[in-house]
């Protein structure tokens, strides 16, 4: 579980860089490069797989289950950052159509990822500890 927090916050300074170049060629040449890609590398990369490596520690550990994730909960933390990835892509890519899949292929895979997710975590707040102690 430890890595998923490792590749969370990994998208941070991917997304500082992606900003710095990007401020840097605008500076150089009065061009605007990578339309969107840092912030959405900050928002989606970052807080968003911070968010499920975090929450899902936290969710575990106070439950009284193990500190590990199964194999959804990794299966929708892979999936979060692959469309993330597809979102930065389709800001870097100039083929309308490859832009087009892209982005209908980052809402797919963040937005499903984290619908079950969600669902996944929202049950176990639901249940007793798996511990039997109180909380």
């Amino acid at each position: 579980m430890l890595w998923t927090l490792y590749a969370g916050f990994a998208w941070l300074p991917f997304a500082l860089l992606l900003q710095a170049f990007r401020d840097g060629v605008f500076a150089l040449t009065g061009d605007w490069v990578l339309g969107r890609a840092p912030i959405h590398a900050l928002g989606m990369g970052f807080f968003g797989g911070m968010l499920v490596a975090m929450v899902t520690r936290v969710t575990m550990g106070h439950s009284g289950r193990a500190l590990r994730m199964d194999r959804i909960t990794l299966a929708c933390f892979v999936a979060l950052q692959l469309g993330a990835a597809s979102r930065v892509l389709s800001e870097v890519v100039s083929v309308p159509a490859a832009v087009r899949w892209f982005l209908l292929g980052s809402v797919a895979l963040w937005l499903g990822a984290v619908a079950v997710w969600v669902g996944r975590v929202g049950g176990i707040y639901l249940a007793p500890r798996s511990d039997g102690k109180p909380g």
